[in-house]
């Protein structure tokens, strides 16, 4: 099939800081980054949007008392804007966890997280739980479900990848597809889209600071590295054809 074209864990600490994963906390050994900004930096998480065509890129400060969400519009060529919000208390609910984004001392919307312990199988919860975000009058729900390794994007797909068992499956999504794509719930408080490719079968390689994926489809083999850098290289019979640094992503070392 050829190539379409190129396209956080809840207080775990400084998002420059993964800490040892706990069982109750099993994304707390993910790492987030973004380099919107030139040089990949740390992030708190990322909300792919399914929703909408838009992508939310979630930084805190090292104090945990703001957080600075950049939005990335799902369409070539469209700036982004950003926003800086006190962080409020953490409101617990029923297996739920409510951030409160702050302005002026009055709750203007919240970041959205799932506890890890209300779902079927949360030892696979390895991303950053967030499935939600309310901010400058968007609501906004997250691409998001259990065995994800890698989640991110460039500036015109994003990707995904996912293990179950020892097995791996790459997905990608086109900007261009995601004005018109239909959210589906998966894994009860998650959800997605259709993906506009699907590769199975894939194999790991560990690397010094993160992992690379790879995949092969009919004489297409996708690369997917990620770690403290991440990019995407697709090859067509061994030579490549296109390749593309991350705008953002999360890193999720393989489950213990």
């Amino acid at each position: 099939m050829a190539p379409t074209a190129p396209a956080v864990t809840p207080d775990a600490g400084a998002p420059s800081a993964p800490a040892s994963p706990r069982p109750e906390d099993p994304a707390a050994a993910s790492r987030t980054f973004s380099r919107l900004k030139g040089s990949p930096r740390p992030a708190w998480f990322l909300c792919d949007g399914t929703n909408r065509p838009r992508i939310a890129v979630v930084e805190r400060d090292e104090g945990g008392s703001t957080a600075t969400l950049t939005w990335v519009e799902k369409r070539k060529g469209a700036p982004s804007t950003q926003q800086t919000y006190a962080l409020g208390e953490v409101s617990p609910g029923a297996g739920q966890r409510f951030y409160p984004l702050l302005q002026g001392g009055k709750e203007v919307g919240n970041l959205h997280a799932v506890n890890p312990g209300m779902l079927p199988e949360p030892d696979r919860a390895l991303i950053p739980p967030f499935v939600s975000l309310q901010a400058g009058g968007v609501d906004l729900s997250c691409r998001w479900m259990l065995g994800v390794r890698v989640m991110g994007f460039d500036g015109t797909r994003g990707v995904l990848v996912t293990q179950e068992g020892h097995g791996f499956t790459y997905q990608s999504f086109d900007f261009a597809a995601a004005a018109k794509a239909k959210q589906t719930r998966v894994e009860g408080y998650g959800q997605t889209t259709p993906a506009s490719q699907t590769v199975k079968g894939g194999t790991e390689e560990r690397t010094s600071d993160g992992s690379t994926f790879t995949f092969r489809n009919e004489g297409y083999t996708y690369v997917l590295r990620a770690g403290g850098e991440a990019s995407l290289e697709v090859l067509k019979d061994g030579r490549s054809v296109q390749r593309s640094d991350l705008l953002a992503w999360t890193y999720a070392p393989p489950p213990p």
